[in-house]
């Protein structure tokens, strides 16, 4: 005979249906699609004489939806980040600057900048210095 589980057997099952799904796609949280798995198998095994409170599934969708968007703003303003700082790279071509690298101080004037997938570079003679690393900006000519 066939037993179907219940209760928190069934929790424990389905949130082991939801981590499997997690850990398969190398994530440390829990994506929509492991969300949707783990919903699915929640009224799967759910006890049909107690069913699942219909608001918490309405909570647990809410939650999702402001995971996701969460996440998406993270991304938009990560990439606001980056085009700021290529912005402050780009101003800063034909200035002097200054930058320690190992204990030297080193300094030159901003030929150009290389835009690169780790941030803008200041060209500076034959020198790829990011921006990051910049300690000193000031207008050509002057000390």
């Amino acid at each position: 005979m066939t037993t179907i589980p219940t209760g928190a057997a069934a929790a424990g099952q389905a949130a082991a249906a939801g981590s499997t799904a997690a850990t398969s796609s190398n994530k440390s949280s829990i994506d929509s699609g492991a969300f949707l798995k783990l919903l699915v198998a929640q009224l799967k095994y759910q006890d049909p004489s107690k069913p699942v409170d219909s608001s918490a599934f309405m909570a647990q969708t809410a939650q999702m939806q402001m995971v996701e968007s969460m996440n998406q703003l993270v991304s938009q303003n990560a990439a606001m980040i980056g085009g700021q700082n290529s912005l402050s790279a780009l101003a800063l071509v034909g200035k002097d600057v200054s930058w320690t690298v190992d204990g030297v101080t080193k300094s030159g004037v901003v030929q150009a900048v290389k835009l690169d997938s780790t941030g803008p570079l200041l060209v500076v003679g034959s020198a790829e210095v990011p921006l990051s690393v910049v300690s000193r900006v000031s207008q050509h000519g002057t000390a």
